[in-house]
């Protein structure tokens, strides 16, 4: 039988698919390169070609999920129909279904990157998701300049810093997730951290008091019950 040709995106992205997999059912630390390359039907080298360890494979599907994600807000900052507030709205509507929908999934990637060990990771990911994410903000922060809803003078500047700001949102529902048993109201907590970062961005942007939320109860909520 003929051998199989694949193209090396194509058999780097198997290599991805399977160590995912294995990942969220066996554990990864359970999960060895043997048991990722035992899945694909290849050999070892053929692994060590793409990805120099296990945690590359990780990294891999981080920015994975972080091109999707940009490819979501990217379609809607894109979108000529609609006024910046309402790209805002929609936008965050759209990433938090987004990952609400892969909520199993990032929370396994979440407890992947979390160890001391993986900091330097940890960086290096989270930069990637500030830029990606102020890149896009950026378009929706000029449009709403030139329409009259925002005042900022630094639109650039503005994005990064609403990212930073957006982060320590994140920063707090992740802790929440991985410690709930050392919190008494976990949803209360978001909401109200919530409520500090929308005003926040509201002032630095100029924006009518209401109008940029993040995240609402429905979705606090999907993500603090089982």
């Amino acid at each position: 039988m003929a051998r199989t040709v694949k193209s090396p995106d194509e058999r780097r992205n198997e290599l991805i698919d399977a160590a995912q997999q294995l990942f969220y059912t066996k554990g990864y630390e359970s999960t060895s390169v043997s048991d990722i390359v035992k899945a694909v039907g290849v050999a070892h080298g053929t692994f060590y070609y793409y990805f120099d360890s296990k945690l590359a494979v990780v990294e891999a599907i981080v920015e994975q999920a972080v091109i999707q994600s940009q490819a979501v807000l990217h379609t809607i900052v894109a979108d000529e129909t609609l006024s910046a507030i309402a790209k805002w709205q929609k936008a965050m509507q759209a990433t938090g279904n987004w990952k609400v929908a892969r909520k199993a999934e990032l929370l396994e990637v979440g407890r992947m990157i979390m160890s001391d060990e993986n900091v330097l990771l940890q960086y290096k990911l989270r930069n990637k998701v500030l830029e990606m994410t102020a890149t896009e903000l950026a378009g929706i922060i000029d449009q709403g300049v030139a329409e009259g809803v925002f005042t900022t003078q630094w639109v650039e500047e503005s994005a990064e810093i609403i990212t930073m700001v957006m982060a320590s949102l994140s920063d707090t529902v992740g802790e929440l997730l991985y410690h709930p048993d050392a919190y008494d109201n976990p949803t209360l907590i978001v909401e109200r951290k919530h409520a500090a970062v929308q005003t926040a961005i509201e002032r630095i942007l100029g924006a009518p008091t209401g109008t940029l939320p993040i995240i609402d109860s429905q979705t606090i909520n999907a993500w603090f019950t089982e």
